[in-house]
């Protein structure tokens, strides 16, 4: 099944810069609006609402027939406001349920200082002053609990998950065995795609209220188990309905963490 990958930040935060890392990873397309906008209307177009529809209705077109090629699609955009992630989560419904945001953040100050700076040199990008910057800027809403879609932070620390909603892989799912070591998993157990971790693979995670074996999972993050002996943290996913205490959180991943030292997160 194809994925489309939702870029948000606001303008100066480095979305394009991950989205094309990102493309170039996963074979992916790239779809940037800003791109087309002065490619068909120049750097500064007059009746901006116009056009800035105009090239939306087409890039859905584009995305929508490379997802039918079971393509993966990147729509680099920015979704600065709740009521448009939801709306683009609601149209990307119809297409995949494989669905992921990517959350770019960035001191305001230093997205300010790069767009200025990208205005006065760049002449492929759209004009932006300080101005505008910061009327735009009081258009932009970050990310935030209304915002119950899977998630990645692509440059947060790992406490940034808690409250999230996540898409987990699973690859040790309930009632199978660790390859290595032999030990059963009574317990989901599975990674967060699209991340790195302190040992530089996926961030694990731990699915907690669910009873049968799962192949994916789409969760609530309640916590995050660091490790203060291995660079290796997890996060506790569960149910959103689900409500745990410490102690049943420590007494269902005993299996495993009691060969380290760690400390609960919430």
């Amino acid at each position: 099944m194809a994925t489309i990958h939702l870029m948000v930040g606001f303008i100066g935060f480095g979305k394009t810069t991950f989205a094309k890392q990102l493309a170039q990873e996963l074979s992916a397309v790239r779809l940037t609006h800003d791109e087309i906008m002065v490619k068909r209307y120049g750097r500064n177009p007059d009746d901006f609402a116009t056009k800035y529809q105009l090239v939306d209705n087409d890039i859905r077109k584009e995305a929508s027939k490379y997802i039918k090629e079971n393509t993966d699609v990147i729509m680099d955009y920015g979704f600065w406001t709740h009521a448009k992630r939801e709306e683009y989560y609601t149209w990307a419904k119809t297409l995949t349920d494989d669905i992921i945001f990517h959350v770019i953040e960035c001191d305001i100050k230093e997205a300010k200082r790069r767009i200025l700076k990208r205005t006065k040199s760049d002449n492929k990008e759209l004009v932006i002053d300080e101005n505008a910057f910061d009327t735009l800027l009081k258009q932009y809403e970050p990310w935030n609990d209304t915002d119950n879609y899977p998630v990645v932070f692509d440059n947060a620390p790992v406490t940034r998950y808690i409250g999230a909603t996540v898409k987990i892989k699973i690859d040790r799912p309930l009632g199978s065995k660790h390859p290595k070591y032999g030990f059963e998993y009574p317990i989901n157990y599975g990674f967060l795609p699209f991340t790195t971790s302190g040992d530089k693979e996926e961030l694990d995670a731990y699915i907690l209220g669910i009873n049968e074996p799962l192949k994916e999972y789409i969760g609530h993050c309640i916590g995050i188990i660091h490790r203060i002996d291995d660079n290796d943290d997890k996060l506790i996913v569960v149910p959103e309905s689900v409500k745990l205490s410490n102690e049943e959180i420590e007494r269902q991943i005993i299996f495993q963490e009691k060969w380290f030292k760690h400390i609960l997160i919430r």
